[in-house]
């Protein structure tokens, strides 16, 4: 075991200088552990390896301030994120970490890799355990924590606080987030399949994870949902096809995304196919982040269940499995067919304020499962946008159990059937 405190990382001493001797002691690998109780400043990017678990003991604290070398990057990423490398066997236990003003550099074009914006970034993980962890004072754009390209993560007893996403997921299979409080003004918990090209690093299926006892803490303003779930469908690309700011295209063995200026609305005219390896490269005019090395051709989030969790901030949604149209993001290229997000369970959710509606989706849904919930002033809603021409909405079938609907609990859309077996 290695105390970083004998390498230099000290209270009294600088910025510049913790950064570099818990950085010298994480290139150790194995156990770390900082054992001095303090405030710490920090002002490098620490990057994790292989095979580490890195403790900070009670009563540590670390807070950010600006880089000396100009570039503010996440406060914690794993070494192969931004090679494309997997890391495997990482452990974070007592991160206590203040913003203080600090988030990462640039997330767009000229970004390391578009989509990344997070104070601790774990891209390209595999075997990855968060526990103990706060984060406080979030800014408008970088999250908590921001994972993808990932493989069983566990994350618990989070405490996270500020404006931005807490645990924002991209593409990746098999996690657990639990006993997390939150007071975040935008979503305490994003498992965006799909996103704002400068929102997710990649575009990929979420599956088989759990959010469980899990608080979205009372506050007087927010926007966004306690959690949110998105999912996305595209084509392969073809000459002339008219694309926009996070329209996304499988060709030549790999899957790319438009980063553009959202705010112009504008349509591009692609004649010429993205066809590098990696990073941003312009064709016609257009800029392209390679985001997959496979040709995918859409995604979203199955066998997720919510349980256990309360909902105390006045919301107008508190889950929403929701359909993007907008300058920002296009869930579906015109004309493509969308798969249904599917096998959605929130078990024993209490809503302690109100939320008008507790479950809304406006994307193909299948085969939601519901127990132990009393609605109470809430609603469920499957209703659709005014897209709809280019959606095909299969029934959705929902399985009740011990669950209490009132008069006006229920709202469906005709061309967003759905079919409720009570149990």
């Amino acid at each position: 075991m290695i105390d970083a405190n004998e390498y230099g990382f000290l209270p009294e001493n600088s910025a510049l200088e913790n950064s570099k001797a818990l950085q010298q002691a994480i290139d150790c690998g194995g156990e770390i552990y900082v054992s001095l109780p303090g405030v710490y400043k920090l002002s490098e990017q620490i990057e994790i390896g292989d095979n580490t678990t890195l403790t900070f003991k009670k009563g540590v604290t670390l807070q950010r301030v600006p880089s000396t070398t100009g570039v503010d990057g996440n406060a914690f990423i794993n070494k192969g994120a931004v090679k494309g490398e997997y890391n495997h066997n990482i452990t974070i236990n007592g991160l206590h970490l203040e913003c203080n003003g600090v988030e990462s550099d640039d997330f767009g074009v000229n970004s390391r890799i578009v989509g990344l914006r997070a104070q601790v970034a774990m891209i390209y993980i595999k075997n990855l355990r968060i526990t103990d962890f706060e984060c406080h004072g979030l800014l408008e754009k970088d999250y908590a924590v921001q994972i993808s390209a990932f493989e069983n993560i566990h994350l618990e007893k989070l405490h996270i606080t500020g404006n931005k996403d807490g645990v924002h997921l991209g593409w990746g299979k098999g996690f657990v987030i639990k006993n997390g409080a939150f007071c975040t003004y935008d979503d305490p918990i994003a498992l965006n399949a799909f996103d704002y090209a400068t929102s997710n690093t990649h575009v990929g299926w979420i599956e088989d994870g759990v959010i469980e006892n899990c608080c979205d803490l009372d506050d007087d303003s927010t926007v966004g949902y306690f959690c949110r779930i998105l999912g996305g469908a595209w084509c392969r690309w073809y000459k002339g096809m008219q694309v926009q700011h996070s329209d996304t295209v499988a060709v030549n063995g790999r899957t790319y995304r438009v980063v553009m200026n959202p705010k112009d609305g504008k349509l591009y005219t692609s004649d010429t196919p993205p066809n590098h390896e990696r990073g941003v490269k312009a064709y016609d005019g257009i800029s392209w982040t390679a985001v997959r090395d496979t040709e995918e051709l859409n995604c979203g989030c199955r066998n997720i269940t919510i349980r256990d969790c309360k909902l105390q901030k006045k919301r107008d949604t508190g889950i929403a499995i929701s359909l993007n149209y907008d300058t920002y993001a296009r869930s579906f290229y015109p004309g493509c067919k969308m798969i249904p997000q599917s096998n959605i369970t929130l078990e024993n959710i209490t809503v302690e304020n109100d939320v008008g509606v507790l479950l809304h989706s406006n994307y193909p849904t299948k085969n939601v499962t519901l127990k132990n919930i009393d609605f109470g002033n809430s609603k469920l809603c499957f209703d659709v946008p005014s897209v709809t021409d280019e959606i095909n909405y299969p029934k959705v079938d929902i399985t009740a159990e011990n669950v209490i609907f009132y008069d006006n609990t229920i709202y469906s859309n005709p061309e967003h059937p759905i079919k409720i077996t009570k149990m």
